[in-house]
């Protein structure tokens, strides 16, 4: 398995990415956000960022502990959610975005199917 794979590199970097896309402000990018709404790929946007997002961080942590304990699962998909939340209370008062509950829930969703996938289809067998 390539040396990427076990590092903490991947994770993090992708933690990084989510955290620059969500902040991101769409205010300048004509109709972006609209069309994201009417065309429906919203939340299927937030869910997959988010179940990359656990997915990355399950395999890390399974990899790097030798064991699949459901205590890391729930750590894990508490700490993506809230970050998905948090990050909606953050588009709320520090960008032009708007808050949305919905989203996070979407990224609630991607967190635990990340999580689920990464036991189920592992990159590290």
């Amino acid at each position: 398995m390539p040396t990427l794979f076990k590092s903490i590199v991947l994770p993090l970097a992708w933690t990084i990415c989510v955290f620059y896309l969500l902040s991101f402000d769409t205010s300048g990018v004509d109709g972006l956000t609209s069309i994201w709404k009417i065309y429906g790929i919203d939340k299927p946007i937030h869910f997959g960022i988010f179940f990359l997002l656990a997915y990355l961080w399950t395999h890390w942590l399974v990899q790097r502990f030798n064991r699949s304990t459901s205590k890391i699962l729930f750590t894990l998909i508490a700490a993506c959610s809230l970050f998905g939340m948090g990050m909606e209370y953050y588009q709320l008062y520090f960008t032009n975005r708007s808050f949305s509950y919905w989203d996070g829930v979407a990224d609630a969703i991607g967190s635990v199917a990340g999580c689920w996938m990464a036991i189920k289809k592992p990159l590290w067998k």
